[in-house]
C-alpha cells in the first residue's frame, strides 16, 4: 500500500492539496458522527462504507486532519505494493478503497482488526460478499457503528449548503433530492451546478438535469460493459421489474456501489432518464428486444413451451410504445425517435399518426406534426367491418385516437395564426367526449363563434372525474361566463382554476389556446396586472402545457411586464422565449418589442420596431385572445403613421367581438384602443364609436367606466382644457385598471398642455409615480462612444438621490434660482450639483450636460408638439 503520514514531505501534501480542498464540498457532516466519536478513542476504530462519489475519501482526508490536530500520528494509506505490517499498532492507520486491496493485503488488515489495541480506520464500498472484508468490518462495528455514505437526507444537503455559504428554496431542494434519488454524488453535482436564475420559470430543473445529464453518461461510458449494458438493461425495464438473469444480482450490487442503481437494484430516476434520452435508437431497440426476449424465455422455462419470432416483435414494439409514451410530456423529440422505430419494427405507421403528431407538436416541430396530421387522412371515423363488442371497441379506440388527432390539428392551425381553420377542424369532426369540446370552445370563441350547436357538450356517458377533465370542465365554463352579462369575475376565478388544474394534469397535448393564457388575458381584461402576472409564473414553474408551451408563456410574461413598467424584466422574458416556432408566438413576440420601443425608446426605435412587427400582421388572423398585442400595434401604428397597415385586423378583432354581442369583458380594451387611434390621429369621427361603446358598457363594468371618463378627459386636454384635479384622477383610474402607460401619458400631456407651471408639475410628477423609467430608455443618438452605457446604467449608481432631483429640474429647463426654490436649497447649492453633475458624467457644456441627462432619466426639453417619448415629458404623445 502506498502510505502517507503525517509528517510527510511538502511535495506530497501540496499533491493532496486539490483533495484537501474538495472535502467541504463532499464531506457530509451529519452522518460521520461515529467516525468522529471514534477518534477520541485511545485507539481509534472505525469503518466508512459508501457508494462512488459519497464522500469517503473526503471524510477520511477529514479525520486525517483532525487526528494530526490533535497530535495523533496517523498514516493514511491506499492499496498499492507497501506492506502495512510494520505500521505500530498505535498508530492511526487509515486506509482508502479498501476494497481494492489485494488478498495478501487483506490478510494484514484483518489480523490489525482482530486486535482491539491496534488503531484502524478504513474506507470500502459496498461489494460482492468476501470473507475478509466482511470479518473486517464485523470486528470495526464493534467499537462504532459503521459509517453508511450513499444517501443524503434534506438535513446533510442543508448543513452540505450551508457549509458552501448557498441557500436553496425548499421547492428546488425537494425536487434536487428527488431527481437525484438522494445519491450523494449527484446530490452534490446537482447542487454544485445548480443556479437561481435557471430557476425562474423553471421548477421542472430542465436546464439542471440537461447539465447533469452529460457526467451521467459519461459514468456509465467508462464502466465496463458488462456492468454498463446491466445498467442500460435495467434503466429501459418496466419500472418496478427485476433481474431476470441469475447473475445480474452481482451486477446490481456493482451498479449500486457506483452510484447508478439504488439498493432496491431500481435505476435513480434522473440516471433512468438519462439512459433513455441518450442511448442511441438502434441500441434502445436492441436492449428492449433482448429485455423481451428474457422475459419469454423465464415464461417458456415455467411452462415448458418454446417462443416465436413474433411475441419478440411484439414485446420490442410494446417497449418501444412504452417508454415514448413516458418520454413524451418531458422529452417529446426523443418519444419521437421511439415512435419512429415502433414503426420500423412493424407497428402500421397509421396506428401511430396520432401519437407521432403529437410528439413532433411537443417538440415544437408545426411542420412535421402537420405533415403527419395530413398523412393520417380523414379525421372523420370510418366503419369497423365486423360487429359485436369487438366492433365498438375498436370504434371507440379509433375515436379516441381521431379526437386527438384533430386536437393537434386544430392547436397547429391557431398556432399558424388562423383560429378559423382550428374551427373548421372541429366542426368537421365534432369532438366525441368533453375535453375536446372544451378545446373546440376555445376555438369557437376565438372567432366569435359563441354559439357552437355542432358539438355536444356532453357527447358520451358521464365517468369519474380526471384533473384534466375537471380542468376542461372549469374551463369550458369560464368561457361561457366571460361573454355573459354581469359574470367577469366568476370567469376568472374558475378559468384561473382550471388553469391550476391544467398544470397539474401534466398533459402536453395540443391546444388551440392555453389555459393559463385564456385566465391571465381575462385577468387583464379587469385590470388585474398582477392576478395575471401569477398565473402566467405559476404556469411555468408548473410547466404547463409541455415543452412546446414554454416560449408562448415567457411571451406572456413579458407582455405582463410591460404593462407593469419593468422592460428589464419583460427584455429578459422575450430573450428567453426566442425563438418562436410559431406566427402567433411571433406577432406576440413582435408586439412585447413594440411596446416596449413605444414606451422607452425614441422615435427612431419605435420606427424600426414596428417594420420589424407589420410583416408578422400579414401571417396572422387576430383572435379573441390576441387583442392586447392588438391594441398595442394599433397605438404604434397611429404614432408611425402607417394606420392603413393595421386597419383589416383592427376591423376584424370588431367584428369578433359584435358576434359575441360586445361583452364588456373583451370589448373595453379594443375599443379603447380605437380611441387612442382617433385622439392619435386628431379624428373625433373615428373615436366616437368606441367611446359609445365604452359608455353603453360602464354600468357593466368598471373598466369601461374608467375609460369612458378617462376619454372625455383627454378629449378636454385636447381642447386645451387642462383640469389638474380630473386629469391626475382620471390618470389614476387609468393605472388602477392596469393601463398605467396610459394613465402616465393622459398626465403627461396635460403637463404640455397647461400653462401653468404648477399644474405642469404637479402632473409630470403625476406621470412619473405612475410610470417611472429604469434608465432604460434609449434616447436620441449623440455620436458618443458611452451612449450604451447610459442606456444600461441605473440612474441612482451614478448620480445621488439629490442630484437626480435637480438633474430632472436641469432637463426641465429650470435656472439656479428655480432649482432651489423648487426642492428648497440656495441657487449656489443647487450651481454646486450641477457642477458635480457635469464632473460625473464628463460633459463640457450646459448642452452636452443636458443630453447626457435625457439618457440617464429619460426626459426631454418642454415641447408643444405631442411627438417625443415619455408620458412624463411635457410634450409627450397623447
Amino acid at each position: 500500500m502506498t502510505l502517507l503520514t503525517d509528517d510527510h514531505s511538502r511535495s506530497e501534501r501540496d499533491a493532496n492539496a486539490a483533495p484537501r480542498r474538495r472535502r467541504t464540498a463532499s464531506v457530509w457532516e451529519h452522518q460521520i458522527g461515529p467516525a468522529l466519536d471514534a477518534i477520541l478513542d485511545a485507539a481509534p476504530r472505525a469503518v466508512v462504507v459508501g457508494n462512488a462519489g459519497s464522500g469517503k475519501s473526503a471524510t477520511l482526508r477529514r479525520l486525517h486532519d483532525l487526528l494530526v490536530e490533535r497530535s495523533r500520528n496517523a498514516v493514511y494509506a491506499h492499496p498499492g505494493a507497501m506492506n502495512i505490517a510494520d505500521v505500530p499498532d498505535a498508530q492511526v492507520l487509515i486506509i482508502d478503497d479498501l476494497h481494492r486491496a489485494s488478498p495478501d493485503e487483506l490478510a494484514h488488515v484483518r489480523a490489525r482488526a482482530a486486535n482491539p489495541a491496534a488503531a484502524l480506520i478504513v474506507a470500502q464500498r459496498p461489494a460482492v460478499w468476501n470473507e475478509q472484508l466482511a470479518e473486517i468490518t464485523q470486528q470495526l462495528e464493534r467499537h462504532h457503528p459503521a459509517v453508511v455514505l450513499g444517501h443524503v437526507s434534506r438535513a446533510d444537503a442543508l448543513a452540505h449548503l450551508q457549509v458552501r455559504g448557498v441557500t436553496l428554496s425548499d421547492a428546488c431542494l425537494h425536487h434536487v433530492l428527488e431527481i437525484t434519488g438522494g445519491v450523494a454524488w449527484l446530490v452534490a453535482e446537482a447542487l454544485r451546478l445548480h443556479d437561481d436564475r435557471d430557476c425562474q420559470g423553471d421548477a421542472g430543473h430542465r436546464e439542471l438535469r440537461s447539465m447533469l445529464e452529460e457526467p451521467i453518461a459519461h459514468r456509465i461510458g467508462a464502466l465496463d460493459p458488462a456492468l454498463r449494458d446491466e445498467i442500460e438493461r435495467v434503466c429501459i425495464a418496466s419500472p418496478g421489474s427485476s433481474a431476470t438473469a441469475a447473475d445480474a444480482a452481482d451486477l446490481i450490487l456493482r451498479a449500486y456501489a457506483e452510484g447508478m442503481l439504488l439498493r432496491s437494484g431500481q435505476p435513480v430516476p434522473l440516471v433512468r432518464t438519462t439512459v433513455q434520452v441518450t442511448m442511441p435508437t438502434g441500441r434502445f431497440a436492441a436492449l428492449s428486444s433482448a429485455n423481451g426476449a428474457s422475459r419469454a424465455n423465464s415464461a417458456n422455462a415455467a411452462t415448458g413451451t418454446s417462443g416465436t419470432t413474433t411475441a419478440d416483435a411484439t414485446d420490442l414494439a410494446d417497449a418501444l410504445l412504452r417508454h415514448a409514451d413516458l418520454l413524451l410530456p418531458t422529452h417529446p423529440a426523443r418519444a419521437a425517435e421511439l415512435y419512429e422505430s415502433a414503426v420500423r419494427s412493424g407497428v402500421p405507421a397509421r396506428s401511430l399518426a396520432e401519437r407521432r403528431a403529437a410528439a413532433a407538436w411537443s417538440a415544437g416541430d408545426i411542420d412535421a406534426a402537420s405533415a403527419l396530421v395530413d398523412a393520417a387522412g380523414p379525421l372523420t371515423a370510418e366503419p369497423v367491418a365486423d360487429g359485436g363488442r369487438s366492433a365498438d371497441a375498436a370504434t371507440n379506440a379509433d375515436a379516441d385516437a381521431r379526437g386527438r388527432l384533430a386536437d393537434t390539428s386544430a392547436a397547429i392551425w391557431a398556432a399558424r395564426g388562423m383560429m378559423q381553420q382550428a374551427w373548421a377542424v372541429y366542426s368537421a369532426a365534432p369532438p366525441a367526449n368533453p375535453i375536446s369540446a372544451a378545446r373546440g370552445r376555445i376555438a369557437a370563441l376565438g372567432i366569435g363563434a359563441a354559439a357552437i350547436e355542432t358539438i355536444d357538450d356532453d357527447p358520451v356517458a358521464a365517468t369519474s372525474p380526471s384533473t384534466l377533465g375537471v380542468a376542461m370542465s372549469l374551463l369550458r365554463r369560464g368561457l361561457d361566463e366571460s361573454v355573459a352579462p354581469e359574470q367577469a369575475e366568476a370567469a376568472l376565478a374558475d378559468l384561473v382554476r382550471a388553469s391550476e388544474m391544467y398544470t397539474t394534469s401534466r398533459t402536453p397535448a395540443g391546444i388551440p389556446e392555453l389555459p393559463a393564457v385564456i385566465a391571465a388575458v381575462v385577468a387583464l381584461n379587469l385590470g388585474g396586472l398582477t392576478t395575471a402576472r401569477s398565473i402566467i409564473d405559476e404556469a411555468i414553474a408548473g410547466e404547463q402545457g409541455g415543452s412546446w408551451a414554454r416560449s408562448r408563456l415567457l411571451l406572456w410574461r413579458a407582455w405582463i411586464a410591460v404593462q407593469l413598467a419593468r422592460p428589464t424584466e419583460a427584455r429578459e422574458a422575450l430573450m428567453a422565449a426566442m425563438p418562436t416556432r410559431s406566427p402567433r408566438d411571433a406577432l406576440l413576440a413582435h408586439a412585447v418589442h413594440v411596446a416596449i420601443a413605444r414606451r422607452y425608446e425614441d422615435a427612431a426605435g419605435l420606427e424600426t420596431a414596428w417594420l420589424q412587427a407589420r410583416a408578422s400582421l400579414l401571417r396572422v388572423d387576430i383572435d379573441l385572445f390576441l387583442l392586447h398585442p392588438l391594441a398595442e400595434l394599433i397605438s404604434s401604428a397611429s404614432r408611425v403613421g402607417d394606420t392603413d397597415r393595421i386597419r383589416p385586423q383592427f376591423q376584424r378583432a370588431l367584428a369578433i367581438v359584435e358576434r359575441l354581442g360586445d361583452p364588456a369583458l373583451w370589448a373595453a380594451h379594443l375599443r379603447w384602443a380605437g380611441i387612442q387611434n382617433g385622439i392619435l390621429q386628431n379624428s373625433p369621427e373615428s373615436l366616437r364609436p368606441h367611446a359609445k361603446a365604452l359608455v353603453a358598457a360602464s354600468a357593466n363594468s368598471r373598466v369601461a367606466a374608467t375609460m369612458a371618463k378617462a376619454g372625455r378627459v383627454w378629449t378636454a386636454v385636447l381642447g386645451g382644457t387642462v383640469d389638474a384635479d380630473a386629469v391626475e384622477k382620471a390618470a389614476r383610474d387609468l393605472a388602477s385598471v392596469g393601463l398605467v402607460w396610459d394613465g402616465a401619458r393622459l398626465a403627461g400631456h396635460g403637463a404640455a398642455r397647461s400653462e401653468d407651471r404648477k399644474v405642469s408639475s404637479r402632473l409630470l410628477a403625476c406621470a412619473r409615480e405612475l410610470h417611472p423609467l429604469d434608465g432604460s430608455r434609449r434616447a436620441m443618438a449623440t455620436g458618443r462612444a458611452d451612449t450604451a452605457t447610459a442606456e444600461s446604467t441605473p440612474p441612482s449608481d451614478i448620480l445621488s438621490e439629490r442630484e437626480l432631483e435637480v438633474a430632472r429640474l436641469v432637463v426641465e429647463g429650470k435656472t439656479y434660482a428655480e432649482i432651489g426654490e423648487t426642492i428648497f436649497i440656495s441657487p449656489r447649492t443647487a450651481e454646486h450639483h450641477i457642477a458635480h453633475i457635469r464632473r460625473r458624467l464628463g460633459a463640457n457644456s450646459r448642452s452636452e450636460v443636458i443630453a447626457k441627462l435625457r439618457q440617464l432619466i429619460g426626459l426631454d426639453l418642454p415641447s408643444p408638439r405631442p411627438s417625443d417619448g415619455h408620458p412624463g415629458d411635457p410634450g409627450g404623445p397623447p
